[in-house]
């Protein structure tokens, strides 16, 4: 075996938490024992280059070679349960996909927790089904990464819902995942409005990036940490201060679905709160309350609300509904 793959062997064998025993690695390779400690130098000077806060110590009584601190860098049992959980349930990715990411992170796994925890998730995996986009989404999201850290103005070819496409240029600002799919938020040129667009990122087709800078002052204006809290309904739309009275039953459906809530008046039954929204998403939520939630201001917000009411109310007295018990 060469020197790079000895390395290799080696290097692996140690992140992996296992032991190296300096004589029976030599014999076993058909090396003297002065090859392995320089081996093990040599994977000295690359952990110290790469700042890892790990190195390698070696046990004399024992005659091994172990690595320490490495643990520091891998997950818990049940923290990569957890983030596996929370994957498979977000259905965002392509099955592949989905299994590339699980893994990369079983590698990072305590190599003694590894089986208990691939055991306790693998039937989920098994059966995952993917979106039924079925489009691959991570090689975009690199993309968008890149093109969002150099504020690059891109051409985007886009299916609209209808399955029309259209061509825009645009300003992406963010892109957040949010009730099983990926958005990018993105500002358009020429546009008549003045908030930003959403684009659900497996309806782009393609994407051609420009040499156009957009200015920093909507970077940071728009920010990831900013607009997060606002985020919650991925529907385009004015930002508006909304006040709504919650039955305390729904404060914290409310609460968690608005982090960027703040009290205004406790009722006792009721309690009264203002928060931070993009409407029209925020309509289709809050209808799903029932009368748990009322919407107090503004009043455009009231009145488009009490539209949908009355359109849900005209479908359901449509007479091609239940006649005499039959459908």
């Amino acid at each position: 075996m060469d020197k790079v793959n000895r390395m290799l062997m080696l290097f692996h064998s140690l992140i992996q938490g296992g032991k190296i025993n300096k004589v029976d690695f030599a014999k076993s390779n058909n090396i003297s024992e002065r090859s392995v400690d320089r081996d093990i130098e040599d994977i000295r000077n690359y952990l110290a280059e790469i700042h890892a806060g790990s190195e390698v110590i070696f046990n004399k009584a024992e005659n091994i070679y172990y690595l320490t601190n490495w643990n520091n860098y891998k997950f818990s049992s049940v923290e990569a349960i957890t983030i596996f959980k929370i994957l498979l349930g977000s259905k965002g990715l392509r099955k592949d996909e989905m299994q590339g990411i699980m893994r990369a992170i079983r590698m990072m796994i305590d190599p003694m927790a590894r089986k208990e925890t691939i055991n306790s998730v693998y039937a989920e995996v098994e059966n995952y089904i993917s979106p039924v986009h079925e489009k691959p989404l991570l090689n975009i999201l690199e993309e968008l990464t890149a093109v969002i850290q150099k504020r690059l103005k891109i051409d985007i070819d886009y299916t609209k819902k209808t399955g029309n496409k259209t061509y825009k240029r645009i300003s992406p600002l963010i892109f957040v995942f949010s009730d099983f799919y990926f958005y990018l938020i993105a500002f358009i040129d020429e546009a008549e409005y003045k908030y930003p667009a959403f684009f659900r990122v497996d309806r782009i087709n393609s994407i051609k990036v420009t040499d156009e800078q957009y200015s920093e002052e909507l970077y940071k204006t728009y920010n990831a940490a900013k607009m997060r809290n606002c985020l919650q309904f991925m529907y385009t739309g004015e930002l508006l201060n909304i006040k709504v009275r919650c039955k305390n039953q729904s404060v914290e459906a409310f609460k968690d679905r608005l982090p960027n809530n703040w009290l205004i008046k406790d009722e006792g039954e009721f309690k009264i709160y203002g928060a931070k929204v993009f409407g029209d998403g925020f309509i289709k939520w809050v209808l799903s309350q029932g009368t748990n939630i009322e919407v107090l201001e503004p009043l455009i917000l009231r009145e488009k609300i009490l539209k949908e009411v009355n359109q849900i109310n005209d479908l359901y007295k449509n007479k091609r509904g239940v006649i005499d018990g039959r459908y």
